[in-house]
């Protein structure tokens, strides 16, 4: 007969197991599979055996630092897990963020050849011409490039093609094919022929995707200003051409048979040809006529103009400055306000205001009806309001509510709440209950995520150098126009009665010259204890950021990511160096 305890003692050990077994089983139902962003956010769920650390659990290795993914002090790795709450997590190392893989750039070329005929001052303001072509094509997801004879001449075609009696304005068309088709598959755009609309058009969402392998697309009534094209498909359209080949041809469209190709409307395309310039643009056909380099550098001017004007009209809500945790920080989002009324300015143009082609009933910008700015302390997820947003690193943050650099640990753990400024800028989002991790994968969404890019900046505020009074850094400035795709009006002041226009029922006063100097002193300070790692503050600053870990997550993450930003265009204009509109001409 079984003992009395060792019936019981077999009961518990049953009840246990049976427990285990339970917990420890994996949900067989479709219901339970969460995808996208949701996957990273924590939610409650049955304990698991696999949940449970135990000491002889194997180590992980830190997975290889990979090509080109470094830059001064940000570090970063490329994975599709990047909307984990903690990218340590991933990296195992607390200073590398995950970042989203890039999106791949689709190319688009153009063709431009002056044959040594040219003088200096018309080659400077067509190459002024091409860096425009360029950063309006790279700001729409694009990897412009410039050809010449040289690429043409490298297609096996090209003796064929020799062997005609073209006219020349065909057998330059003929060039431009032969440069595209030894190319291979993209886009071949006149350096005339600039994207005119939001980054999310139907249009460009659709140029931005590989082409059709059947098709070539044209524009209906676009002439030669843009195709888009698979490589094999391009060169047999060059040797149906080449049979075709005759004396009346003027361009190779003429000579291609129509079944190669696809015609769309070219909604979100602005072509400044001549046509296009005598009939909407006569005061520019008069400097044209006058002088083709004055011309040249009036038809950039324009250009950018209308760039400018079309990122304005396409929020018409305006521009947010997030200025979460208003009291003390007026310094660290002064930066971002300068940014702010740079965008808001009218655009300057030698020649009168004026629509795009492809929008001929827009509304030009006026100075008496300004594009507004307001200084919402959240962020709010709209599509009519690009959102400029300022990160501070906890140290700063913390540094600018005390009101001094001499922060202590006591400070820190007892007069400090966790997290606060990204609890600020989530509030509207994710409401006061939510915790940290899942606002970090919220505000990550914000600033790297699809919806992001043509809505919204991030920057850090260590890395914006800016000081009381000071405008913004030229290369700042200079970076930032490869982003928004035009030429950012430089030393514009900041009004007075115009700094904010949020409707809210209390605001802190605004500070005096004194006060402010001060905040712009203790971001200096900060900026120094978080670069310099030979200083007696690095502790401080790790304790402030094991306090406040995702604040820090964040971070580190836009810091990351505009550095990676920053090394993308690099790489790209050290490869297209050599080569006519890579970088600005001197004056």
């Amino acid at each position: 007969m079984i003992p009395h305890r060792s019936t019981a003692l077999f009961g518990v050990i049953i009840f246990v197991a049976f427990l285990l077994i339970i917990f420890s089983s994996s949900p067989t139902s479709d219901s339970s599979i969460i995808y996208g962003p949701a996957k990273y956010i924590p939610r409650p769920k049955l304990p698991s055996l696999n949940n449970f650390r135990v000491p002889f659990r194997p180590s992980a290795h830190k997975p290889p630092e990979q090509k080109n993914s470094t830059s001064g002090e940000s570090k970063w790795f490329t994975d599709w897990t990047w909307l984990n709450p903690f990218s340590s997590s991933i990296t195992l190392d607390e200073n590398r963020s995950v970042l989203p893989p890039l999106r791949q750039r689709q190319p688009v070329y153009t063709y431009y050849d002056s044959n040594g005929q040219n003088d200096k001052d018309e080659e400077n303001a067509d190459a002024k011409l091409l860096l425009a072509w360029r950063k309006a094509w790279f700001a729409q997801g694009f990897r412009p490039v410039v050809l010449s004879r040289a690429e043409a001449m490298n297609n096996q075609l090209y003796e064929a093609v020799q062997k005609l009696k073209l006219d020349p304005a065909l057998e330059a068309d003929f060039f431009k094919w032969l440069a595209w088709g030894h190319m291979g598959t993209g886009l071949l755009a006149d350096w005339r022929c600039f994207p005119m609309a939001k980054y999310d058009d139907e249009l460009l969402s659709y140029l931005r995707r590989d082409p059709i392998p059947t098709h070539i697309t044209r524009f209906e009534n676009f002439d030669s200003g843009l195709f888009a094209g698979e490589r094999s498909r391009i060169n047999d359209a060059i040797k149906e051409a080449i049979k075709a080949a005759n004396d009346q041809a003027k361009s190779i469209i003429d000579v291609i048979p129509s079944d190669f190709f696809k015609v769309e409307q070219p909604s979100a395309l602005a072509f400044y040809n001549s046509a296009t310039i005598t009939s909407h643009y006569p005061a520019l056909a008069e400097k044209h006529v006058e002088s083709t380099p004055s011309g040249r550098q009036a038809l950039t001017e324009l250009i950018n103009s209308h760039l400018h004007n079309t990122f304005q009209s396409s929020f018409p809500s305006g521009i947010a400055v997030l200025k979460p945790l208003p009291e003390h920080t007026t310094a660290l989002v002064e930066p971002a306000l300068l940014l702010a009324h740079a965008l808001a300015q009218c655009p300057s143009s030698a020649i009168p205001p004026s629509c795009p082609p492809n929008r001929l009933r827009c509304q030009p910008c006026t100075s008496s009806k300004p594009m507004p700015i307001v200084q919402p302390p959240a962020f709010k997820n709209v599509s009519e309001l690009f959102t400029i947003g300022t990160v501070p690193h906890p140290f700063t943050l913390i540094s600018l509510q005390a009101g001094s650099e001499q922060i202590t640990t006591r400070h820190i753990r007892r007069e400090t709440e966790r997290d606060p400024w990204l609890r600020e800028v989530t509030k509207e989002l994710l409401g006061p209950e939510r915790g940290g991790p899942s606002r970090v994968v919220s505000l990550k969404e914000a600033v790297a995520g699809d919806a992001a890019i043509p809505r919204s900046v991030w920057m850090t505020v260590e890395n914006v150098p800016a000081k009381a009074g000071q405008p913004l850094p030229s290369t700042l400035l200079d970076e930032m126009e490869w982003q928004f795709g035009f030429a950012i009006p430089r030393d514009i002041p900041v009004p007075e009665e115009n700094e904010d226009k949020t409707k809210k029922s209390k605001k802190p006063p605004k500070p005096s010259k004194e006060e402010l100097d001060k905040e712009y002193m203790l971001i200096e300070k900060a900026r120094e204890v978080l670069t310099k790692k030979d200083n007696n503050r690095v502790g401080i600053k790790n304790v402030a950021e094991a306090w406040n870990l995702a604040d820090t997550e964040v971070w580190r993450f836009v810091r990351a990511y505009r550095a990676r930003s920053v090394v993308e265009r690099k790489k790209w204009e050290e490869e297209e160096q050599n080569f006519v509109g890579a970088r600005a001409v001197e004056d």
